[in-house]
C-alpha cells in the first residue's frame, strides 16, 4: 500500500471529523444473587453495574478497559478500532457504580492518520505504559502498537502509532486467537496473554518482557475458556476468562495470580476469585480494570456486544473480599 507523506497525513487528520460527546444511556443493572450464585461469586462483592447503549453505530465491541486511578474516567477500546471515553459516577456512601456520561468516540489511527479498518483494525488489548503512553494489541494481523494519548487522554483524537517489538513466535498465532490481553507490571514490564492455548498441555501462553528480552510463561487455567483481559495492580495480575457455546451461553471467571518474575518457574496456577454464570447477568466480558476506591480493591469488567442486538454492553464493578 502506498504511504502518504507528512503533508498528506496531516490533511487526512484534518478531514476526519472531530469527536464530540455522544448520546448514551446507562441503565442500572441489578444483581439478584441467590445462595448458589452468591457462592459462585466467591470473593467478589457486587458494587453496581450498568447497561450501556448509544445510537452511535460506532459504539460497541468493547474489548479492553482502562479506568483512571480515582475511578471517574473510563477509556475503552473497541475491536473495530475505536477509542471510547466517558465519565463514571459513584455513590460514595456505598462505593457503588451508578452512572456513565460524556461518551466520546475517536478513531484508532494508523501511521498515516487514517482509521484502521477490516483485518487491520481488530484491536483487542490495552494497557497504560506510563507518561500517557498506551499499548494496543491486535489480532488477525498480530502486532502491538503504542499511542501517546496523554495522561488525560487529550490526544486520543490525533495520536499516531509506533510499533513495538514482540516475540517472533507471536506472528504465527491462529487468525482470531491472538493477543487478547495486555498488562504493565509495577516494574515496567509488559505482560501479553494469548487467548487460547495452542497446546492444551502448555496452558495459556503469557509473555513477559520488553526491550531486554521476553520470557514465556504458561497459565494453567481452564483451557476451554479464552483469556480475554488482564490488569496489573499491587503485585497481582487480575484477569477475565470467558467461555461461550450456543447451548450454555457465556460463562465468566475472574482469576488472579502474582506478577510473573523473570527467571522464576514458567508454570502459573491462578486463583479463581469468582464466577459469573447465568442466571446472573452475563455477556461476552473481555475488558478488565482494577482500582483502589473507598478503601476497597475494585475490579471493573466490560463486555463486547459484537455489535449484535442480541447482546449488551455491560459494565460491572466488584470489590475483592477476603
Amino acid at each position: 500500500m502506498m504511504r502518504f507523506g507528512l503533508a498528506a497525513a496531516a490533511l487526512c487528520l484534518a478531514l476526519q471529523p472531530a469527536s464530540h460527546a455522544q448520546t448514551v444511556t446507562a441503565a442500572a443493572l441489578p444483581l439478584d444473587a441467590g445462595p448458589e450464585e452468591q457462592a459462585a461469586l466467591g470473593r467478589l462483592d457486587y458494587r453496581g453495574g450498568l447497561v450501556l447503549a448509544s445510537d452511535d453505530e460506532r459504539f460497541g465491541g468493547l474489548s479492553a478497559l482502562e479506568v483512571s486511578a480515582n475511578g471517574t474516567r473510563l477509556l475503552a477500546l473497541s475491536d473495530s478500532a475505536w477509542w471510547v471515553t466517558g465519565a463514571l459516577a459513584w455513590d460514595d456512601a456505598t462505593n457503588t457504580l451508578t452512572g456513565f456520561s460524556e461518551l466520546s468516540i475517536s478513531p484508532v489511527r494508523d501511521s498515516d492518520g487514517r482509521h484502521f479498518e477490516g483485518r487491520s483494525g481488530d484491536s483487542e488489548g490495552l494497557t497504560a505504559l506510563g507518561d500517557g503512553r498506551y499499548a494496543v494489541s491486535f489480532e488477525r494481523r498480530h502486532r502491538v502498537l503504542t499511542y501517546a494519548l496523554g495522561e488525560d487522554w487529550s490526544s486520543v483524537e490525533t495520536a499516531l502509532p509506533e510499533t513495538m517489538d514482540i516475540p517472533e513466535a507471536l506472528s504465527g498465532l491462529p487468525d482470531n486467537r491472538g493477543l487478547e490481553s495486555l498488562a504493565r507490571t509495577d516494574d515496567g514490564h509488559l505482560l501479553m496473554g494469548v487467548e487460547y492455548p495452542t497446546d492444551l498441555s502448555l496452558g495459556h501462553a503469557l509473555w513477559v518482557g520488553g526491550d531486554t528480552g521476553w520470557q514465556r510463561f504458561s497459565l494453567h487455567s481452564r483451557p476451554s475458556f479464552g483469556l480475554t483481559g488482564m490488569a496489573a495492580h499491587d503485585g497481582t495480575i487480575y484477569a477475565v476468562e470467558r467461555f461461550y457455546s450456543r447451548a450454555a451461553g457465556n460463562r465468566i471467571g475472574i482469576i488472579a495470580f502474582p506478577v510473573p518474575e523473570t527467571g522464576a518457574s514458567a508454570t502459573i496456577t491462578p486463583e479463581t476469585l469468582g464466577r459469573i454464570d447465568p442466571p446472573l447477568p452475563v455477556d461476552n466480558f473481555e475488558g478488565i480494570a482494577v482500582i483502589e476506591r473507598g478503601g476497597e480493591t475494585l475490579v471493573l469488567i466490560i463486555s463486547d456486544d459484537n455489535f449484535s442486538n442480541r447482546q449488551r454492553t455491560l459494565l460491572m464493578a466488584f470489590a475483592v473480599g477476603e
